[in-house]
Formats: C-alpha cells, structure tokens, sequence
C-alpha cells in the first residue's frame, strides 16, 4: 500500500515533470529549427533513457536499500509520467504525417525506435 506522504511527493513530482515538460519542449523548438517540431521528440527519447536508468538502478539497489521502490514510484510514475507526453506526440505524429513526404513515418518510427533503445541503454547503465 502506498503511504499518504508518497502519493503527495509523486503528485508534486509530476506537476515538476510536467512543467520541466513544458520548458525542454520550448528550448528545443526555439533552438533546432526542422520542418518538424523537435520538442517533444526529445522529450520522450529522455524520458525513456531516464526511466530505463532509473529502472536499472532500482533493480541493482533495492536489495541494499528498499527504500529505492519509493524514490522509483516518485521520480519514475510522478516526475517522469509528466515528464513525458504520448498525447502530444501522438498530435504532433498525426500533424506530420498530414505534411507528407514521409515526415510522419520518421517522426513517430524515429521516436518509437530511439525510445526503446535508450530505454535499454540507460537500463543496463543503471544495471552497472
């Protein structure tokens, strides 16, 4: 059962992730200029490392310390489930594909294919 004081910390957390959302989302897309708005894109793609990080090390520390299960339910379920935006992705996807000339296909497959191999790469760092 998840004690009162962690359901606060994680909603917090994700009200933290979201505005951290919100200003990675704005720096990048007034920095790297593309046809498509890159934002999100790397948004998502850190968000996956991070989770796969954070993941890795609650595996390889929760024996030493089960406090750990609490830090992944707040920073992993709070700070990083606002971090990261399917809905978003999934609008900015559909708005590229309606663009043509195959930016929708590299949007959504390059963040779907970047996602799961950062995933798995921060895993295994966080395994280390």
């Amino acid at each position: 059962m998840i004690q009162p004081w962690v359901f606060i910390v994680a909603l917090i957390a994700g009200g933290f992730g979201a505005l951290s959302r919100y200003g990675m989302s704005d720096l990048v897309n007034n920095h790297i200029h593309t046809s498509m708005k890159l934002g999100t894109f790397i948004v998502n793609i850190s968000a996956c490392f991070l989770e796969g990080l954070l993941g890795g090390l609650v595996i390889h520390f929760v024996a030493l310390w089960t406090g750990m299960k609490i830090i992944d339910y707040i920073i992993g379920t709070g700070f990083l489930g606002g971090y990261s935006t399917f809905s978003t992705a999934s609008v900015e996807g559909w708005t590229n594909f309606k663009s043509g000339a195959g930016q929708g296909f590299l949007y959504a497959g390059g963040m779907l294919i970047l996602s799961i191999a950062l995933c798995f790469a921060g895993y295994f760092i966080g395994l280390a």
